[in-house]
């Protein structure tokens, strides 16, 4: 557990001369810095300006503290040259006992500095921080709920955490209350859509169109959205030895929704999902030439999915 890792390290004084915080997962990437910036007050806190030489951001940690017990500088947002790494090396090996310096998403690896990058999670295995993090909120979640409530939010942690403070009043978080209280993201609709469809069920596709029907508006999105959905999990039934970090950026998604189409494309074989991808295109072509309408394109797509997975 990264952050939490990282966290105790602060919390039992060890701390470094140097960090590096990175990653694409902002959230827990931010509370890191922020977690940081806390050890220094206000006046004892620097960032280096835009332009400026990292030399500065060395005097400056040298200098002693005036109100508390650190002094903290930042160096962020830049691509470090191979001069200022060395520069960065070379204080390291004398540092200030009250100074820390704060790489905050720099480029450039610094031989002693102490690294924390913050990737994204799997589904299982943010659900131990989304429990530990319901506990330090003064509540419980059941496991199941959890991962439902991650799955509803499509893994968006600023957004759990916002839920959390919503339900966590409600006493133990059950399944039955995020479904309650926790609408379900455009995408998580198309997951459960889609799921619906492996399993060939045509009833929880229906459940999952009548939510719709509130809004009719809402149909050609979703079938839009249905379509690129049904073409990643082609793309990941194909590329099915390519690592998730490095498919997703391929495709420009998040983890998120390919580990979700990697799921739903064990039911099919590469060519059934074809068949699939190509009645989509033809249906959606139709309905956009008004040949026929969007909810009746639904419904030959719901039978056109399922029957080809029977085949």
């Amino acid at each position: 557990m990264l952050y939490y890792d990282f966290k105790a390290a602060l919390a039992r004084g060890d701390i470094a001369p140097l960090y590096r915080i990175d990653g694409e997962d902002k959230y827990w990437s931010e509370l890191a810095y922020a977690d940081l910036l806390a050890l220094s007050s206000e006046l004892d806190t620097e960032v280096l300006s835009d332009g400026a030489p990292v030399e500065d951001a060395i005097f400056a940690v040298q200098n002693f503290p005036m109100m508390s017990d650190r002094k903290v500088v930042v160096i962020r947002d830049r691509k470090l040259k191979d001069a200022e790494i060395k520069s960065l090396e070379k204080y390291l090996a004398s540092p200030a006992s009250s100074g820390v310096l704060v790489l905050y998403n720099t480029e450039g690896k610094v031989k002693g500095e102490r690294a924390y990058t913050f990737e994204p999670l799997t589904e299982g295995e943010l659900t131990p921080y989304v429990l530990r993090l319901a506990r330090e909120m003064g509540g419980s979640i059941r496991d199941s709920a959890a991962k439902k409530l991650i799955a509803y939010t499509e893994m968006n942690m600023t957004r759990i955490k916002n839920e959390l403070i919503k339900m966590i009043p409600l006493g133990e978080i059950t399944d039955e209350t995020v479904v309650a209280y926790v609408e379900p993201s455009y995408s998580y609709r198309v997951f459960d859509f889609t799921d619906a469809i492996a399993r060939g069920s045509y009833s929880g596709a229906y459940s999952v169109l009548s939510s719709l029907a509130r809004n009719p508006a809402e149909y050609s999105p979703f079938f839009t959205q249905l379509t690129d959905y049904v073409r990643l999990m082609l793309h990941a039934k194909l590329a099915k030895n390519v690592p998730d970090a490095e498919l997703a950026k391929a495709l420009g998604v998040s983890p998120f929704p390919l580990q979700r189409a990697r799921r739903a494309a064990n039911d099919y074989t590469p060519k059934q999902l074809l068949t699939i991808l190509m009645k989509m295109y033809g249906l959606e072509q139709d309905y956009k030439s008004g040949n026929i309408g969007v909810e009746n394109a639904m419904d030959l797509a719901i039978a056109s999915a399922i029957e080809a997975r029977r085949k």
